[in-house]
């Protein structure tokens, strides 16, 4: 047999029967048993991606993948598998799987946008941002092409590359053309984004929405943001707006805020109380003019409105009153009790009322004044009586009024020197003088001793002397008013006088005992004397009686 074939007998005829060992394979022609190393018929059956070997022990054959290759069948099959389609190849999922040239073996290339940061033999891709920030500057940032995952490095907000297209270097942008900002203003960082922010320099603003757009003076813009009744200034040590009422004008905001209010709206322009304020029609300032009625007291910048009356009399004449107007508050200048004016003109010139036109008395009156008030007194001369009504004097002749207050029997005529009331006794009367006056009595009556009676109301019948006259005697200081009752004659006396008289609605009598030729009667304020009889004694002789008021 073969040297590597074993040699046994058939189980019939005993004959030697030749068979291959484990590892080999019969490669003759029956009979002949020729043993051939199985690994080099048709690679022992493996696999073509297989290395074909013998166990060390049984020599049986064994199937390897070569190297790159992966045994994906299922045992004892051996199905050698290109490594790299199976999970990569083992290699890290952001790696690349490959073969070495020379032994196949698997190699793993961590994929563009990553970068190994285990070992030659452990291969972990790791993205490449995050090692070293991907090779860029450390005020950039690391991102992929969404394409190629290539890095890109891109400067972070607010840094400017200042390298070229190869060399990223990041700055500062403010420190790269002024961030862009226009060359008149402020580049600075958002405190949270850190993006550009071009801001201008106090006092100025941006000419345009663009972020690039100049800077100008505020003022020049809406006025700074002042109220259009400010001017726009700007503070001397920090440029800032200052925005200033114009004249005429009151700032009545609040805090940093001016709001121009009118001057005259706001406490009256700080004029005095009793003054208009307005303004000048060229400086707008405002100009405080009193009122009506009042007159500066102060001085031309400080205007002081004080009552004009108060104020050498508002101008009015010294013997003038000064009052104001009741609609316009204007001075009025009004003449005094006892003065009028005497101006033609819109001045008024009081004058003694007495030394014009009389003081407006009637011609046959006396102009006088009131000691207390000053007022005219018009005081009708000697001779002549005030018929006027109310406070109107008018002087009449006093001869034409009551006969002169002279008796009903007398004539009233004016003395030559002083005008006074003369009273003369008419013919066929004679005087009986009563407290002075002239009293005048028939003197042809003749009358028989017994009881004479008078009436002096014509409700009472058979009235034998209608001369005697109803009325009422004036009450004086002390009441002591009465009626004075007067006999006549040579030798008749009066034995009694009685007297009716209605006091309060109620006629009473009473009996009065004369002395001598003259009776007294008393009378109460407001009664009426209405009848008068006397009892006299005597001869035959001449015989009167008369009643006269009289103070007693």
């Amino acid at each position: 047999c073969d040297p590597n074939a074993g040699c046994s007998h058939d189980n019939t005829t005993n004959a030697v029967e030749c068979t291959c060992k484990t590892g080999y394979t019969n490669t003759g022609e029956a009979p002949n048993v020729v043993c051939t190393d199985t690994c080099t018929i048709k690679n022992g059956g493996c696999d073509p991606n297989a290395g074909c070997s013998h166990d060390n022990a049984t020599n049986a054959v064994v199937c390897t993948c070569k190297t790159g290759y992966t045994n994906t069948g299922v045992a004892p099959a051996v199905i050698c598998s290109d490594s790299c389609s199976l999970n990569n190849g083992g290699c890290d999922p952001n790696a690349e799987c490959s073969h070495q040239r020379e032994d196949f073996s698997v190699v793993c290339n961590c994929r563009v946008g990553f970068v190994n940061v285990g070992t030659t033999n452990l291969v972990n891709c790791s993205d490449g941002c995050y090692v070293n920030n991907g090779g860029c500057g450390v005020n950039a940032v690391c991102s992929h092409n969404l394409t190629t995952m290539v890095i890109q490095c891109t400067c972070m907000t607010g840094y400017t590359n200042s390298g070229n297209d190869t060399t990223l270097v990041c700055t500062d942008s403010c420190k790269v053309n002024n961030g862009g900002c226009d060359s008149s203003a402020i580049c600075s960082h958002d405190s949270l984004t850190f993006a550009v922010v071009c801001s201008c320099p106090i006092g100025f603003v941006r000419s345009g929405c663009d972020i690039t757009a100049g800077c100008i003076d505020s003022c020049k813009v809406k006025n700074g943001g002042c109220d259009e009744n400010a001017a726009c200034a700007h503070d001397n040590l920090t440029n800032a707006v200052v925005c200033t009422c114009n004249k005429g004008y009151t700032n009545t905001g609040f805090g940093n805020s001016v709001y121009c209010t009118d001057s005259c709206q706001v406490n009256n322009g700080g004029c005095d109380s009793n003054a208009a304020c307005s303004h000048d029609a060229s400086t707008n300032v405002v100009v405080c003019s009193c009122k009506n009625g009042y007159i500066n007291s102060g001085t031309d910048s400080l205007i002081k409105c004080t009552d004009a009356c108060q104020v050498n009399n508002g101008g009015c004449d010294s013997n003038a009153a000064c009052y104001h107007d009741a609609s316009t508050n204007g001075v009025v200048c009004s003449c005094k009790n006892g003065y009028v004016n005497s101006s033609t003109g819109s001045v008024t010139k009081c004058t003694d009322a007495c030394q014009v036109n009389n003081g407006g008395c009637d011609s046959n009156a006396t102009c006088s004044h009131d000691v207390s008030t000053n007022g005219v007194v018009c005081s009708c001369k000697n001779g002549f009586v005030n018929t006027g009504c109310g406070t109107t004097v008018k002087c009449t002749d006093s001869c034409q009024v009551n006969n002169g207050g002279c008796d009903s029997n007398a004539a009233c005529t004016h003395d030559a020197s002083t005008n006074a009331i003369v009273c003369t006794c008419k013919s066929g009367y004679t005087n009986v003088p009563t407290g002075g006056a002239v009293t005048c009595i028939q003197v042809t009556t003749t009358l028989a001793p017994g009881t004479r009676k008078a009436y002096l109301n014509s409700a009472y019948a058979g009235s034998t002397n209608p001369g005697f006259q109803q009325g009422e005697c004036p009450v004086s200081a002390n009441g002591a008013y009465g009626w004075h009752f007067v006999m006549t004659g040579t030798s008749t006396s009066i034995v009694s006088i009685r007297c009716v008289f209605k006091s309060a609605g109620v006629v009473t009598s009473m009996i009065q005992v004369p002395s001598d030729r003259h009776a007294y009667v008393f009378t109460q304020t407001g009664d009426t004397l209405l009848e008068a009889s006397a009892v006299v004694n005597g001869p035959n002789t001449e015989f009167n009686l008369s009643n006269v008021c009289k103070s007693i």
